[in-house]
């Protein structure tokens, strides 16, 4: 077992969950076209702010398997909220990190956020987990892990990244144009593409979530929503939280929302999934993957949105588990 000497403090952002640095307003958008998987390119350098301090060290070794990995359980959380890392569902679960992410005053600074596996290799997280949301650039996956059953500044596995990919409707042209009002249309509608997938170098030792579903609505009341959320116990413990399911915007049916009323799950559960039919059971309809965490709004505390998955999910996972070529 490798330990982090010690785990992400980030600086607070407006609407920040993970890396996202400010939330769209969800009375704005409309249906986008469809969109094209994208290959992860080597990370230009990055400017977002956020902070740390000795993070992750000798972490850029090869990753191995390890014989006998131990989890440390969690100690009990007044909020009853925090998830149980060696049973499923969140023994896939763990941290998507990157040590050298964003550049301050001359130092490399690190990020993190919530990952976990659907197939025996690939991850999926947030889109803005994988390329930064304002500038376009790439994260180097040279300095990215998947940290599998994190929890009290250990983990089972550590896996390295070997390409990642998100559609394009995530970094649509249009956010360049020179129309304002064009510009800030494609700001609204990109949160419905704001997943990622990615490629690491072996397999899974405690299995991925089997079932993921897409075009969902009408099927599923609630689910759970799960991740590592700076505020609460530090991020060092996966939580979990139950809420209703919301289509918040009619004009925008593919960006969905979650009422949990947990305030704290901000900053560090992007890219947590949501489980509808959460469960330690593994076989039947239990724990199927309907959406990841995107963004939040601080107008509407207590409420996380994700978007909701089409059919374009499955051509992105089979376009990653195959090297991310076609």
């Amino acid at each position: 077992m490798r330990a982090i000497s010690s785990f992400l403090t980030m600086v607070s952002t407006l609407g920040a969950i993970g890396w996202l640095n400010a939330a769209p307003s969800p009375e704005v958008g409309s249906d986008a076209t469809d969109s094209f998987a994208r290959t992860q390119q080597v990370a230009a350098r990055n400017y977002e702010i956020a902070a740390s301090t000795n993070w992750i060290n000798k972490l850029s070794r090869p990753s191995r398997e390890m014989s006998h990995p131990v989890i440390r359980l969690a100690e009990n959380d007044p909020s009853g909220d925090s998830g149980n890392p060696t049973i499923a569902p969140l023994k896939w679960a763990g941290l998507v990190v990157n040590y050298e992410m964003f550049e301050k005053d001359v130092r490399k600074v690190p990020g993190a956020c919530t990952g976990q596996f659907i197939a025996p290799r690939v991850v999926l997280t947030a889109a803005h987990c994988v390329q930064d949301r304002k500038t376009g650039a790439w994260y180097d996956l040279k300095k990215m892990y998947f940290l599998l059953q994190y929890q009290n500044k250990s983990f089972s596995q550590s896996y390295r990244a070997i390409c990642a990919s998100r559609f394009d409707g995530w970094w649509p042209a249009q956010l360049r144009s020179p129309n304002t009002e064009e510009r800030n249309r494609a700001e609204q509608n990109r949160w419905q593409w704001d997943y990622a997938m990615i490629l690491v170098d072996r397999s899974s030792t405690t299995g991925y979530y089997q079932k993921w579903t897409f075009d969902w609505q009408g099927r599923y009341r609630g689910a759970t929503a799960t991740g590592y959320p700076v505020a609460m116990l530090g991020g060092q413990i996966i939580q979990i939280a139950y809420g209703d399911i919301l289509f918040p915007n009619p004009r925008n049916p593919n960006t969905v929302a979650l009422r949990h009323n947990r305030a704290a799950l901000t900053r560090g559960s992007s890219g947590g999934a949501w489980v509808a039919n959460f469960d330690k059971r593994e076989d039947g309809e239990y724990n199927t993957v309907i959406a990841v965490t995107s963004f939040i709004s601080k107008s509407q505390p207590g409420v996380s949105f994700g978007p909701y998955p089409t059919s374009a999910f499955d051509r992105l996972l089979d376009y990653v588990s195959k090297g991310c070529s076609r």
